[in-house]
């Protein structure tokens, strides 16, 4: 069983506020948002401050208040700076959100074989160096310690499921409020109040009813991962990597160059046919020391990925000169140098004419010389994307009823994958509102079926493959008998081929003369920079798939 810690900082974007404004663990913080308080510190907590109120409100039980505006940036560069320490006490641990990490437990065993000491030596070590409050989380799922460290619980092993029953079914959100924020008011509304109520249901009613998203919702209520174990994918590496010359401690700089790393690592995997949900960043510096954080981020991009870096960068730099941790005596909470350095810009700090450049960049021999960035988890795009259902569940399932009321079942089809070699093989439709029935198993082998990425579209169109002198391309078991010059699509007529893939043979069935099936593929791609997928087929050229 794979036990998991989640620490998180109790109002944390408070906490984020002060550190950045330079002011006192005691000083009397509200972050607005909206023109609505979303995180106040303890001080402001004991002077009737809470949560929810507008900047009056908050202003008339504490005068004394400082209000801020909320600034997810500052959020993720004051913990980025501070949470370094962890790099000295644990080997492995993820970025959920600012303000909380989620570390293996059994990364901790090597030092303290006992969970509870284990958790106890980490804490203490977190706030003799950062000065935070750190909130303890233990459960078998991320979810559930995420949830259990709202209150500093340890869950035993084999009791998340009964810990997480009585919870509000609103606790979904905690961990993707946008993915989850449609679906926790419908299912209210349903009578399902809590998260063993929707445990209980049936998988195929909860498919059914509310797709994919229900899926993964249902999963986290029973205490399990909340992906679905087939749709994890570890099956090649993607890294790439970046020398820095000269080396460099801009953040601007690192951005700029964090910015094309991220386009290629994310270009590789897409062009894989997965999607990347967690990122690891290893900085290098100079002096030969190392930074490296694995950040988990949906619906990643490479903008996302720079600002990480960014943040990562500052922080690290920030915390003490690239030792990966605040200055001792001062730390990050005690308005350090994460502090002082932190400038903002807003009503209450000094604007700068012009800031020139950076006075607290390490630059030069002092720098960041190279940069890494590692895909930590890959998935398969159907397991990830939103779709229209997701979205609107009820209205859209209300209208998809009334259609397959007029024009029965099979009227809408849900798709999806089955195992096959063939691209037409592998669709999968099902009627809406039905449990899928593949009728080959997707998990299981199949030798010579075509590799990711998958075509967009899936078709059987006679085509004619011509090489330079306009002969039909002949393919033999051996390869093409000459290089494909002109591709003709009736309705589209002729297209100049500028690439094309070897022609690779496909012999199936051919123990059963009814179901022998022998053909040749080639991929190729025209003048225009479309790609197409063809197959020759008993002397002819068929065109059986296009690529986006």
């Amino acid at each position: 069983m794979h036990r998991t810690l989640v620490l998180a900082v109790p109002d944390w974007p408070a906490t984020a506020a002060g550190i950045a404004h330079g002011l006192g663990s005691a000083a009397p913080i509200a972050v607005l948002r909206a023109g609505r308080v979303i995180s106040c510190s303890a001080a402001a907590r004991a002077a009737g401050v809470e949560t929810g109120l507008n900047t009056r409100s908050a202003r008339l039980r504490c005068p004394a208040l400082e209000v801020m505006p909320w600034d997810p940036e500052v959020d993720h560069r004051v913990f980025a700076a501070g949470v370094g320490v962890l790099e000295e006490l644990v080997a492995r641990f993820t970025l959920l959100s600012p303000g909380v990490v989620s570390i293996p437990v059994a990364s901790l065993r090597r030092t303290h074989p006992m969970e509870e000491s284990a958790v106890e030596a980490l804490l203490t070590g977190l706030t003799d160096a950062t000065g935070w409050e750190f909130f303890p989380g233990v459960a078998d799922t991320a979810f559930a310690a995420l949830l259990a460290s709202r209150t500093a619980t340890r869950v035993p092993p084999g009791r998340t499921a009964a810990f997480l029953a009585p919870l509000p079914i609103s606790s979904l959100t905690a961990v993707d409020a946008h993915a989850y924020g449609a679906l926790v008011p419908l299912l209210g509304r349903l009578g399902l109040t809590t998260l063993g109520a929707f445990a209980r249901l049936s998988e195929s009613a909860v498919h059914a009813r509310f797709g994919t998203l229900g899926q993964r919702a249902r999963r986290l209520a029973r205490g399990l991962p909340d992906r679905i174990p087939v749709d994890h994918v570890r099956a090649r590496e993607f890294r790439v990597s970046s020398p820095l010359e000269p080396p460099s401690g801009r953040g601007d700089v690192l951005s700029f160059r964090a910015r094309a790393l991220a386009a290629d690592l994310l270009g590789a995997v897409r062009a894989a046919g997965l999607v990347c949900t967690q990122v690891g960043i290893e900085l290098t510096a100079v002096t030969g020391e190392t930074c490296r954080r694995t950040w988990r981020l949906e619906g990643m991009d490479e903008s996302m990925i720079a600002d990480r870096l960014r943040w990562q960068a500052e922080g690290w730099l920030a915390g003490g000169g690239l030792s990966g941790a605040p200055p001792a005596g001062g730390g990050a909470a005690a308005g350090g140098p994460v502090g002082r350095r932190q400038r903002t810009g807003r009503r209450g700090t000094e604007p700068e004419e012009d800031p020139g450049p950076d006075p607290t960049a390490v630059t030069g021999e002092d720098g960041i010389c190279a940069i890494e960035l590692a895909a930590a988890e890959l998935l398969s795009p159907l397991g990830t994307q939103q779709s229209l259902f997701d979205q609107h569940p009820g209205r859209i399932a209300h209208t998809l009823e009334r259609l397959q009321g007029l024009f029965g079942p099979d009227s809408v089809l849900v798709p999806g994958l089955q195992g096959g070699r063939d691209p037409a093989e592998t669709n999968l439709w099902t009627p809406w509102q039905q449990r899928p029935q593949p009728e080959r198993d997707p998990a299981a082998p199949w030798p010579g079926a075509l590799p990711a990425p998958r075509p967009t579209l899936v078709e059987r169109t006679p085509v004619d493959l011509l090489d330079a002198r306009g002969i039909t391309v002949v393919a033999r078991p051996s390869g093409l008998d000459a290089a494909p010059a002109e591709l003709r699509i009736p309705g589209a007529g002729t297209l100049r081929v500028v690439d094309h893939s070897a022609a690779w043979p496909v012999e199936a069935g051919w123990w059963d003369r009814s179901t022998a099936q022998y053909r040749v593929r080639l991929q190729v791609v025209t003048e225009s920079g479309a790609a197409y997928l063809l197959s020759k087929e008993s002397g002819r050229w068929y065109l059986t798939g296009r690529y986006a």
